[in-house]
C-alpha cells in the first residue's frame, strides 16, 4: 500500500513538474514585467479613525524594491490608545518584494514616521473639597519605526488592493509626561492606482 501511494504522489509530481517545463525564461519574465511603476493608494480602514490617508510608492526598475512615502491628515481629532490626539503624520519607508511583480504579492519593508500629536495635560488648584482643575493641550512631535508585511493583488494592469499590517514601537517626545517607548501597530485596507 506504501509503494502504491509512493507512485500516486511520484507520478502527480512529475506532471506538475512538465508542465512548469514548458514554459520559457522569458515568456514568465514577461509576465511580471513592471508596466507601471508609480503607485498610489488611498488607505480606507483610516476613515474608521476620521483620518484622509494616502500612499505613494515607486517600484524600482527590477520589481523587487520601492520606495514609499505615506501622508495622513486628521479630519477630526480623536485619541490614540495612549490617550494622545493624533492630527498628522507622514512616514518614509522600503518594500521588497521578494517574488518580484504579479497578481498577487507579498512585501516586507521598514517605514520611518513623524507622528504630530497633542497631549492634554491635567493641573489642580485649591484644597479638597474646593478644589479646581483645568487642562490644556501641550503639541508634541513623536517618531515611530515599523517593520511592514502585506499582500498586493492586482486584478488589473491599473488597480490594486491590499492588506498591511505594521508592528514596532513609537517614541514619545522626550517633554512628555508618560511613558517614552511604548508598542505600535498599524493595520490598514488600501485601493490603489498604478500608472
Amino acid at each position: 500500500m506504501k509503494k502504491r501511494n509512493f507512485l500516486i504522489l511520484l507520478s502527480i509530481l512529475s506532471i506538475s513538474l512538465s508542465s512548469f517545463g514548458q514554459y520559457s525564461i522569458s515568456e514568465t519574465e514577461q509576465n511580471y514585467a513592471i508596466e507601471n511603476d508609480n503607485h498610489l493608494s488611498i488607505m480606507l480602514s483610516d476613515v474608521l479613525v476620521r483620518r484622509l490617508s494616502v500612499e505613494y510608492e515607486h517600484v524600482l526598475g527590477d520589481g523587487k524594491m520601492s520606495f514609499n512615502v505615506p501622508v495622513s491628515v486628521t479630519l477630526s481629532p480623536y485619541g490614540d490608545l495612549w490617550s494622545d490626539e493624533v492630527h498628522w503624520w507622514l512616514g518614509m519607508g522600503i518594500k521588497f518584494y521578494p517574488t518580484g511583480q504579479g497578481i498577487l504579492r507579498y512585501f516586507l519593508g521598514a517605514e520611518f514616521r513623524l507622528i504630530s500629536v497633542a497631549e492634554e495635560n491635567y493641573y489642580w488648584e485649591g484644597e479638597y473639597p474646593n478644589e479646581n482643575y483645568y487642562s490644556n493641550f501641550e503639541n508634541y512631535l513623536n517618531t515611530a519605526f515599523l517593520i511592514n508585511n502585506g499582500l498586493i493583488y492586482s486584478p488589473t494592469n491599473n488597480f490594486f488592493v491590499s492588506a498591511n499590517i505594521g508592528f514596532g514601537f513609537l517614541s514619545r517626545s522626550a517633554d512628555t509626561n508618560l511613558e517614552q517607548l511604548v508598542p505600535y501597530a498599524t493595520p490598514s485596507f488600501r485601493l490603489g492606482f498604478k500608472f
